[in-house]
């Protein structure tokens, strides 16, 4: 009897995360990331890509080159970047980007066993914005939800759950 509560358990698990992202569009970031939006990303700027899903959340994913835009390759960068310093660089760049959001200081932690920081903030017109971001090698990997405050998270959960990294 337990075996068959089991595999119903399980098919339940696995049909509701199959509906969650019914529909999803698949977007290949880089040869190591991709990840799944709500429908086709536009390119914003070389390397960040955004969709606004039909629940009005703005989808962002953004790659940056550590090595192309700071000169700081993975050996430079590994010891520096589990550290507050460096976690706080972070935020204080993404607030020259938006200078209206007021973001919390940044979480460090690991992901799939890579370095990952993790964030949210809340702007004047009371639109949240989540981050995750994580590191492997010399990229930055940023992954962001931009949505009014209250709106279910299920749609944003979706995407940060969604992302695949390959060998």
């Amino acid at each position: 009897m337990k075996k068959i509560y089991l595999l119903i358990l399980t098919v339940l698990i696995t049909l509701s995360i199959a509906n969650a992202q019914d529909g999803w569009v698949t977007h290949v970031g880089d040869n190591r990331i991709s990840l799944k939006f709500p429908l086709e990303p536009k390119e914003l700027t070389p390397g960040s890509f955004i969709a606004i899903g039909t629940d009005s959340v703005a989808y962002v994913f953004t790659i940056v080159d550590f090595e192309k835009v700071a000169n700081i390759d993975s050996v430079a960068l590994a010891p520096m970047k589990t550290t507050p310093e460096f976690a706080g660089q972070l935020k204080t760049g993404i607030k020259q980007s938006l200078p209206d959001v007021d973001f919390a200081d940044f979480t460090i932690g690991t992901w799939k066993g890579f370095t990952s920081y993790t964030s949210t903030g809340l702007d004047s017109k009371k639109k949240k914005y989540d981050m995750f971001m994580f590191i492997i090698g010399n990229k930055l990997y940023s992954v962001s939800t931009v949505r009014n405050d209250g709106v279910n998270t299920s749609g944003p959960d979706n995407f940060v759950n969604s992302i695949m990294v390959s060998n």
